[in-house]
């Protein structure tokens, strides 16, 4: 912060994490403004309980004299332009920059002219576009309400294009594992096929990982699949899309890398689907 105050700086934006707060790194920081986008199940293997994750978010929120923006504040924030960005959930985004822009005085046509144009991250419902027939995106999901929130947007564009909803994911290990079960149910009750593999599975079993998973999904579900390698999953869910499927692998988005028990590999999920399609897209000899 000191060393952007001196070069000329004016204004220096932070993302806060509850154990951030907890551990007291943003002790003593005068913030002027705070806004929460929403508290839903995360970082319980830190906090334990999911009261004690919501207390801190909101103690921290209540504290202070900077000015509060809280979901109700800006959920209804009316936006009168285009966005390139995919959901529902990208949407509240948008207001609640706009709403952070506005009250620090930006003027509405550049808050319309940035908001409307700016691209994904790295990571966040990004294309893996090789030319194909199917949609295929790459998406840091990895919370219940993450995975809902993007399944959702993409259900709606799979049957918009007379398509089948694919999706591969995991679960870190050595994180909490109560929202295992639930993603694997949030997965199951939306995928017209679901791969279930390795995410990160750090000091775990990854096959006790993809059992605690699997436990969420309805038995009758009949096209789920377990593959433990994430790179032959991927491989095989390419494999297995159509024309029009739109697939999603979530859980790792912009990471390029995968942390195991033998130490840290080199695997970004963008590159491995790319790789995975020009394979298919190959002409055959």
């Amino acid at each position: 912060m000191n060393t952007h105050l001196s070069k000329g700086g004016t204004h220096f934006v932070m993302e806060v994490t509850s154990e951030g707060i907890d551990q007291a790194r943003v002790l003593g920081i005068d913030f002027n403004l705070k806004l929460l986008t929403n508290i839903t199940q995360d970082h319980l293997d830190y906090h334990k309980t999911f009261k004690k994750y919501q207390k801190t978010k909101l103690d921290f929120m209540g504290e202070g004299r900077a000015h509060k923006i809280y979901p109700k504040c800006f959920k209804n924030v009316p936006i009168e332009f285009a966005t390139r960005l995919l959901g529902d959930f990208n949407l509240l985004n948008i207001k609640a920059a706009a709403s952070v822009l506005r009250h620090i005085g930006v003027p509405e046509k550049y808050i319309q002219k940035t908001l409307s144009s700016c691209s994904p991250p790295r990571g966040r419902m990004e294309h893996v576009d090789m030319g194909q027939p199917y949609m295929v995106l790459v998406d840091y999901a990895h919370t219940p309400d993450g995975l809902q929130n993007v399944l959702r947007t993409l259900k709606d564009i799979a049957r918009s294009r007379n398509g089948r909803l694919l999706v591969l994911f995991g679960c870190g290990g050595n994180r909490d594992r109560g929202k295992r079960p639930k993603m694997g149910k949030i997965a199951g009750d939306m995928a017209d096929l679901l791969v279930i593999t390795d995410d990160n599975p750090r000091r775990e079993d990854s096959s006790i990982i993809m059992d605690e998973i699997l436990r969420g999904v309805d038995p009758d579900f009949q096209d789920c699949v377990l593959i433990q390698d994430r790179r032959a999953a991927i491989e095989y869910i390419i494999h297995q899309s159509r024309d029009n499927d739109v697939v999603i692998l979530a859980g790792k988005g912009h990471e390029t890398s995968q942390i195991t028990k033998s130490g840290t590999i080199h695997f970004d999920d963008f590159e491995e689907a790319a790789n995975a399609i020009s394979t298919r897209l190959k002409p055959k000899s």
